[in-house]
């Protein structure tokens, strides 16, 4: 197994949720920080066209979000604790009602910062996020920040009964989920973290998924990313979910196409499609001098179109 290169950069709680992924697992990483802001040049490159975060690079496979990153670990190293259960539909779902959490999260961030960014920040963040009004969101802080604490009390009544963990005595993706929205909270919304202090059950879950850290980092560079694509490809078909299921996009295989994320202008990856199956859509990208290689994004929350 070559080296796991993770592009990210640090004040992103998606970032977060993959060095906390790592941590559960144990492993070693190299860390490649990208921008927070376009342009990307560097994993724009790497990936065919996407910029957004967390980006996991293991030789030249590269997987996009966290959903594939923690399904290529469960499947790439099987001996570590495992985050995602076979029947896959808790930490999906639960990954699905952290994205509503993290709505009203993004929304009283940039109500609280925005006015401080210098302009190419504010019109990054724009682009990246065209839904938002941004001159209107302080008018809705204390609404956002109710529904924020809304959400901390049901997970607060979840954890209740005494469970260690989310779902159970183990821990799985479903609380990664949870816990990066709500590390962002805590770090970067002071008054709303202050409104949810003293939910017991909660902070003690908090607490026990912090203490697993980040696994060990090894500051890295953009040269360790390019040499690392030297590696062979995995078969996408070996992949969890990544079997190609006989249907609408039969006709699709081995053809152009693009795959864009769904709300939020994160750039897109124009490449051949090898495979699309209940878990992932995987395109061949080549260009930029680098080679051939494999991008992995998750089936929830892409889009893919012909080219």
């Amino acid at each position: 197994m070559t080296d796991l290169i993770l592009h990210h950069y640090d004040a992103s709680p998606f970032s977060q949720k993959a060095q906390k992924i790592l941590g559960i697992k144990g492993l070693d990483w190299r860390s490649v920080e990208m921008p927070m802001a376009a342009p990307k040049p560097d994993i724009e490159a790497l990936t065919g066209g996407y910029r957004g975060t967390p980006v996991l690079q293991i030789g030249s496979d590269i997987f996009i979000d966290t959903v594939a990153i923690a399904d290529a670990l469960d499947y790439f190293y099987p001996e570590t604790p495992r985050l995602v259960a076979p029947s896959y539909l808790v930490s999906d779902a639960m990954g699905l009602w952290a994205d509503g959490l993290f709505e009203p999260v993004l929304r009283s961030a940039v109500a609280l910062y925005a006015q401080d960014w210098d302009a190419h920040f504010y019109n990054d963040r724009a682009a990246v996020f065209p839904h938002l009004d941004f001159a209107a969101l302080p008018e809705t802080r204390d609404h956002m920040a109710l529904k924020i604490v809304q959400s901390a009390r049901l997970l607060d009544d979840q954890l209740a009964d005494g469970r260690a963990y989310l779902d159970g005595d183990h821990c799985s993706l479903a609380d990664v989920h949870c816990w990066g929205i709500l590390w962002f909270v805590r770090s970067g919304l002071p008054e709303v973290s202050n409104d949810i202090a003293g939910l017991g059950a909660l902070d003690r879950w908090f607490a026990r998924v912090s203490s697993m850290g980040a696994g060990s980092r090894l500051e890295s560079d953009y040269e360790v990313a390019r040499a690392a694509l030297a590696q062979q490809p995995i078969n996408p078909l070996d992949l969890p979910g990544g079997q190609p299921r006989v249907g609408r996009l039969a006709t699709w295989w081995d053809t152009p196409v693009a795959v864009c994320a769904v709300g939020a202008d994160r750039g897109c990856v124009r490449g051949t499609l090898l495979a699309q199956g209940d878990r992932l859509i995987t395109l061949r990208v080549e260009g930029e001098g680098l080679g051939v290689r494999q991008v992995h994004f998750p089936s929830s929350g892409y889009e893919v179109s012909r080219v």
